[in-house]
This record gives C-alpha cells, structure tokens and sequence, in this order.
C-alpha cells in the first residue's frame, strides 16, 4: 500500500507544475478547486494506464522519496516548456509590434495577473489560447503527461530534454512567433521609412506626431489581416514543442 501511495504522489508531483502553477499553466483562469480536482483524476488515470513497474519508493525511506518528488517536479516543469514557449514567443512577438506602432504607453493593468499588458500582446495571446483550446491541444497535452510515465517511468527522475534541443526548441519557437506578426512589422517599418523621408524633406514640420495616429491605426488593421493566417503557425508552435518533448509526441 505504501508504494502504491508514494507512485500517486509521485504521479501528482508530475502533474502539479503543468496544472498548479500559474506561470506554467494555461489554466490559471480555472477555479483551484477544479484544477485540483483535474490533477487527482490525471494522478488515478496515469497509475491506472501504467505498464511500467511500479517503483520501490515508499514513505518509509524519507530522503530518497522526496528526490524522487523533486525529480519529477523538475520533469514537470520541463514538459510546461511546451506550454510557456510558444506563449512567450507570441507575447514577445507583439510586444515588439507595441513598441513598433506606438501604443506600447497604453499598457493597461489587468488586476487579476497583477502585471501590466500591453492592446496587442493582449489580442495575439488570446488569439493563441483560442487555437490552443480550438483545436484540441490541451487535450493532447493532458494525453502526452499520461503517456509520458511509458517514456519516463515514475521515479526514475531521468531528464531526457537535452540542451541542445532545448536551445533548437527555443530558436525555433521565437522565429515562428516573429512570423505570425511578420506582416505587421513589416508594413509599419515601411512607414517608418516613409515618415523618416517626410521629416528630412520638412523638416520644419513635427511629422512624427502627425504620423503616429496613421501607425496606430495601420498597426490594428495589419494585425486583423494576420490574425486570419495565425492559427496555422500557431498550430505548428505547439506541435513543434510538443515533438521536441518526451512523451508529448508519443501519441
């Protein structure tokens, strides 16, 4: 009973950082109540589906127990890579088009995070949480945690993200990011360019002001007309993430 016991925490110290922790977690809007409740079922569902041997960890040996749960925390801390990169790639990627148009001064304070966000880093997370939970991927990222146990057994506190993938893993999520708002950058560049020739042609004239309403305004228009290819890219940017994890591009 005791090792039976000590493989559920251990399944539940896997399954906390993804569910529990809000920087890593894509369910910090749940209720607590539901989000623990999700991770009982994930911890009795994976000991359920488990082929692997169950580890001879018990409560009883204290110090190798709590490695074991510090080794899987650590685990699950790196499968919520698949979550916290292509969000920080797409919040990065429109915090750039923020500074680039000009509506960056108009960060709002959102009381719940207890952060400031900015009009377009807000709109393009959105719109990458709609495709995350549109096209099923929260459910195939709570599919790949259970499979998962397969690929590393419980207790067996094996890191298998090398470094050089994760380095590969990151290149490669900020460059998919920058793309998704690659037009919108690339159109208000073009009017930096023709704001910069304006200024040097009157230079009496304070062009800067006069062309930061036409920025703002190109900014959301262009954004609209790349939000309708973004959920293309957006799809890849999990799926990439995902394959590059163990156990997440299993099934």
């Amino acid at each position: 009973m005791d090792v039976q016991i000590g493989a559920f925490l251990l399944a539940m110290a896997r399954f906390s950082p993804l569910l529990m922790v809000p920087a890593f977690t894509p369910f910090a809007w749940v209720p607590a109540s539901i989000r623990v409740t999700i991770l009982l079922a994930l911890a009795m569902t994976a000991m359920g589906v488990n082929a692997s041997p169950i580890p001879q960890i018990g409560m009883d040996a204290p110090l190798p127990f709590v490695l074991a749960l510090v080794g899987e925390s650590l685990l699950g801390l790196s499968f919520s890579l698949a979550i916290v990169l292509p969000a920080a790639a797409l919040g990065f990627s429109a915090r750039v088009v923020d500074m680039q148009s000009g509506v960056a001064a108009a960060s709002l304070f959102n009381p719940s995070t207890h952060v400031t966000e900015s009009l377009i880093g807000t709109t393009v997370q959105w719109a990458g949480m709609m495709v995350f939970f549109t096209l099923g991927i929260h459910l195939r990222l709570l599919q790949g945690m259970v499979a998962s146990i397969d690929v590393v057994p419980l207790g067996s506190g094996r890191m298998t993200l090398l470094p050089e993938t994760f380095i590969a893993m990151l290149s490669s999520q900020f460059l998919l990011g920058m793309m998704v708002v690659a037009p919108v950058v690339l159109g208000l560049f073009a009017i930096d360019l023709a704001v910069a020739y304006a200024s040097r042609s009157m230079p009496q004239a304070n062009v800067y002001f006069v062309a930061l309403p036409l920025k703002v305004l190109a900014g959301f228009v262009l954004l609209a007309g790349s939000l309708r290819f973004a959920p293309q890219l957006i799809e890849r940017l999990y799926r990439d993430a995902f394959s590059a994890l163990p156990g997440m591009g299993a099934r």
